[in-house]
Protein backbone atom coordinates (compact mmCIF):
# COMPACT_ATOMS: atom_id res chain seq x y z
CA UNK A 1 0.00 0.00 0.00
CA UNK A 2 1.65 3.36 -1.06
CA UNK A 3 1.36 6.37 0.91
CA UNK A 4 0.73 9.97 -0.23
CA UNK A 5 4.22 10.86 1.17
CA UNK A 6 6.40 8.31 -0.15
CA UNK A 7 8.92 9.44 -2.85
CA UNK A 8 8.63 7.36 -5.27
CA UNK A 9 10.54 7.70 -9.04
CA UNK A 10 7.90 8.49 -11.62
CA UNK A 11 9.23 6.73 -13.86
CA UNK A 12 8.54 3.62 -11.57
CA UNK A 13 5.36 4.55 -10.60
CA UNK A 14 4.28 5.22 -14.56
CA UNK A 15 5.58 0.79 -15.05
CA UNK A 16 3.16 -0.02 -11.70
CA UNK A 17 0.13 1.82 -13.57
CA UNK A 18 0.63 0.26 -17.15
CA UNK A 19 0.63 -2.59 -15.36
CA UNK A 20 -3.05 -1.42 -13.68
CA UNK A 21 -1.79 -0.09 -10.37
CA UNK A 22 -4.84 2.40 -9.70
CA UNK A 23 -3.34 3.54 -6.59
CA UNK A 24 0.04 4.64 -9.02
CA UNK A 25 -1.96 6.55 -11.11
CA UNK A 26 -3.13 8.93 -7.88
CA UNK A 27 0.21 9.52 -7.06
CA UNK A 28 1.26 10.51 -10.76
CA UNK A 29 -1.63 12.75 -10.72
CA UNK A 30 -0.68 14.32 -7.10
CA UNK A 31 2.97 14.63 -8.22
CA UNK A 32 2.46 16.23 -11.27
CA UNK A 33 -0.81 18.00 -11.32
CA UNK A 34 0.43 21.52 -10.21
CA UNK A 35 3.10 21.50 -12.56
CA UNK A 36 0.59 20.91 -15.74
CA UNK A 37 -1.91 23.38 -14.16
CA UNK A 38 0.99 25.80 -14.25
CA UNK A 39 1.80 25.32 -17.69
CA UNK A 40 -1.75 24.60 -19.11
CA UNK A 41 -2.32 28.58 -17.98
CA UNK A 42 0.30 29.72 -19.95
CA UNK A 43 -2.22 28.87 -23.29
CA UNK A 44 -5.31 30.41 -21.67
CA UNK A 45 -6.81 32.28 -19.11
CA UNK A 46 -9.96 29.69 -18.71
CA UNK A 47 -8.27 27.85 -15.72
CA UNK A 48 -11.75 25.40 -15.84
CA UNK A 49 -10.70 24.75 -20.01
CA UNK A 50 -6.86 24.22 -17.98
CA UNK A 51 -8.31 21.44 -15.61
CA UNK A 52 -10.75 19.97 -17.40
CA UNK A 53 -8.23 18.58 -20.07
CA UNK A 54 -5.80 17.79 -17.40
CA UNK A 55 -8.41 14.93 -16.41
CA UNK A 56 -9.56 14.18 -19.26
CA UNK A 57 -5.64 13.17 -20.16
CA UNK A 58 -5.64 11.20 -17.52
CA UNK A 59 -8.88 9.79 -17.61
CA UNK A 60 -7.39 8.44 -21.48
CA UNK A 61 -4.65 7.28 -19.95
CA UNK A 62 -6.24 4.83 -17.75
CA UNK A 63 -8.26 3.75 -19.73
CA UNK A 64 -5.54 3.38 -22.59
CA UNK A 65 -2.91 1.94 -20.28
CA UNK A 66 -2.52 -1.29 -22.23
CA UNK A 67 -1.76 0.54 -25.43
CA UNK A 68 0.34 2.91 -23.68
CA UNK A 69 4.32 2.42 -23.67
CA UNK A 70 7.22 3.39 -21.46
CA UNK A 71 8.88 6.60 -21.37
CA UNK A 72 11.67 7.55 -19.96
CA UNK A 73 10.36 10.86 -18.54
CA UNK A 74 6.80 10.83 -17.16
CA UNK A 75 7.22 14.83 -17.08
CA UNK A 76 8.17 15.51 -20.87
CA UNK A 77 4.99 12.52 -21.84
CA UNK A 78 2.77 14.55 -19.71
CA UNK A 79 3.53 18.19 -20.85
CA UNK A 80 3.86 16.98 -24.33
CA UNK A 81 0.32 15.32 -23.93
CA UNK A 82 -1.52 17.91 -22.49
CA UNK A 83 0.18 20.42 -24.63
CA UNK A 84 -1.98 18.86 -27.87
CA UNK A 85 -5.31 18.08 -25.93
CA UNK A 86 -5.17 22.16 -24.72
CA UNK A 87 -4.43 22.78 -29.05
CA UNK A 88 -7.02 20.85 -29.68
CA UNK A 89 -9.77 22.39 -27.04
CA UNK A 90 -8.68 25.87 -28.25
CA UNK A 91 -9.31 25.58 -31.84
CA UNK A 92 -12.52 23.79 -31.16
CA UNK A 93 -13.74 26.98 -28.79
CA UNK A 94 -12.06 29.68 -30.73
CA UNK A 95 -10.01 30.86 -27.37
CA UNK A 96 -7.05 33.14 -27.62
CA UNK A 97 -3.49 31.94 -26.38
CA UNK A 98 -2.87 35.28 -23.48
CA UNK A 99 0.42 36.87 -23.28
CA UNK A 100 1.53 36.85 -20.30
CA UNK A 101 1.00 35.91 -16.71
CA UNK A 102 -0.88 37.13 -14.24
CA UNK A 103 0.86 34.77 -11.23
CA UNK A 104 4.76 35.79 -11.51
CA UNK A 105 5.63 37.32 -8.56
CA UNK A 106 8.58 37.68 -7.22
CA UNK A 107 9.46 37.37 -3.32
CA UNK A 108 11.41 39.29 -0.94
CA UNK A 109 14.56 37.96 1.21
CA UNK A 110 13.60 38.20 4.53
CA UNK A 111 15.96 41.06 6.19
CA UNK A 112 16.55 41.41 10.02
CA UNK A 113 16.64 45.44 9.27
CA UNK A 114 12.84 46.45 8.93
CA UNK A 115 13.95 49.46 7.13
CA UNK A 116 15.87 47.37 4.82
CA UNK A 117 13.22 44.85 4.35
CA UNK A 118 10.81 47.74 3.09
CA UNK A 119 13.18 48.70 0.53
CA UNK A 120 14.13 45.69 -1.13
CA UNK A 121 10.13 44.96 -0.87
CA UNK A 122 9.77 48.17 -2.85
CA UNK A 123 12.63 47.13 -4.94
CA UNK A 124 11.06 43.33 -5.71
CA UNK A 125 7.82 45.02 -6.19
CA UNK A 126 9.23 47.11 -8.79
CA UNK A 127 11.40 44.52 -10.50
CA UNK A 128 8.51 41.94 -10.64
CA UNK A 129 6.81 44.60 -12.85
CA UNK A 130 9.72 45.05 -15.08
CA UNK A 131 9.93 41.37 -15.19
CA UNK A 132 6.72 41.05 -16.05
CA UNK A 133 6.22 43.52 -18.43
CA UNK A 134 9.18 41.71 -19.87
CA UNK A 135 7.79 38.14 -20.59
CA UNK A 136 4.65 39.45 -21.50
CA UNK A 137 6.60 41.47 -24.18
CA UNK A 138 7.81 38.20 -25.71
CA UNK A 139 6.63 36.16 -28.44
CA UNK A 140 4.26 32.78 -27.12
CA UNK A 141 6.68 30.47 -28.54
CA UNK A 142 9.45 32.43 -26.75
CA UNK A 143 7.38 32.70 -23.39
CA UNK A 144 6.84 28.93 -23.79
CA UNK A 145 9.98 28.11 -24.17
CA UNK A 146 11.40 29.91 -21.23
CA UNK A 147 8.45 28.40 -19.52
CA UNK A 148 9.86 24.84 -20.09
CA UNK A 149 13.48 25.80 -19.76
CA UNK A 150 13.28 27.29 -16.54
CA UNK A 151 10.51 26.43 -14.75
CA UNK A 152 10.42 22.88 -16.45
CA UNK A 153 13.76 22.54 -16.65
CA UNK A 154 13.37 21.19 -19.80
CA UNK A 155 16.46 20.57 -22.21
CA UNK A 156 16.63 21.88 -26.05
CA UNK A 157 15.56 17.78 -27.11
CA UNK A 158 12.91 18.15 -24.84
CA UNK A 159 11.94 21.53 -25.37
CA UNK A 160 12.11 20.60 -29.78
CA UNK A 161 9.90 17.33 -29.16
CA UNK A 162 7.26 19.10 -27.04
CA UNK A 163 6.68 22.36 -29.59
CA UNK A 164 7.26 20.34 -33.19
CA UNK A 165 10.69 22.25 -33.63
CA UNK A 166 14.20 21.70 -34.40
CA UNK A 167 16.83 21.96 -31.43
CA UNK A 168 18.77 25.10 -34.00
CA UNK A 169 15.07 26.60 -33.60
CA UNK A 170 15.01 26.71 -29.93
CA UNK A 171 18.46 27.72 -29.76
CA UNK A 172 17.51 30.97 -31.52
CA UNK A 173 13.99 31.39 -29.65
CA UNK A 174 15.39 30.84 -25.99
CA UNK A 175 18.73 33.31 -27.15
CA UNK A 176 16.53 36.06 -28.20
CA UNK A 177 14.07 35.63 -25.30
CA UNK A 178 16.88 36.09 -23.00
CA UNK A 179 18.67 38.90 -24.44
CA UNK A 180 15.08 41.08 -24.68
CA UNK A 181 14.97 39.69 -20.84
CA UNK A 182 18.55 40.82 -20.04
CA UNK A 183 17.81 44.40 -21.86
CA UNK A 184 14.87 44.98 -19.30
CA UNK A 185 16.95 44.20 -16.16
CA UNK A 186 19.35 46.13 -17.14
CA UNK A 187 17.28 48.74 -18.10
CA UNK A 188 16.14 48.66 -14.75
CA UNK A 189 19.53 48.60 -12.76
CA UNK A 190 21.27 50.57 -15.15
CA UNK A 191 24.70 48.49 -15.08
CA UNK A 192 25.46 45.36 -16.90
CA UNK A 193 23.92 42.07 -15.86
CA UNK A 194 25.84 38.88 -15.90
CA UNK A 195 24.20 35.58 -16.81
CA UNK A 196 24.19 34.04 -13.77
CA UNK A 197 22.29 36.34 -12.33
CA UNK A 198 20.15 37.21 -15.59
CA UNK A 199 18.85 33.82 -14.86
CA UNK A 200 18.35 33.95 -10.97
CA UNK A 201 15.94 36.66 -12.13
CA UNK A 202 13.96 34.47 -14.51
CA UNK A 203 13.94 32.03 -12.15
CA UNK A 204 12.47 34.27 -9.39
CA UNK A 205 9.96 36.02 -12.23
CA UNK A 206 8.77 32.39 -12.59
CA UNK A 207 8.15 31.66 -8.81
CA UNK A 208 11.13 28.77 -8.77
CA UNK A 209 12.75 30.35 -6.30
Amino acid sequence: MYHPNDHINSEVLWKQFLAGDNIALDLLVKNHYNLLYQYGCRFTADTGLVKDCIQDLFLYLWRKKHAISETPSVQHYLVKALRRRLQRALTKTSLSIIPGNDAIEFLAENESSHDTKMVREEQSAELARQVKKGIASLSRRQQEIVHLRFYLNANAGEIADIMQLSRQSVYNLLHDAIRELRAVSERFFKTTINTGTLLLLISAALGII
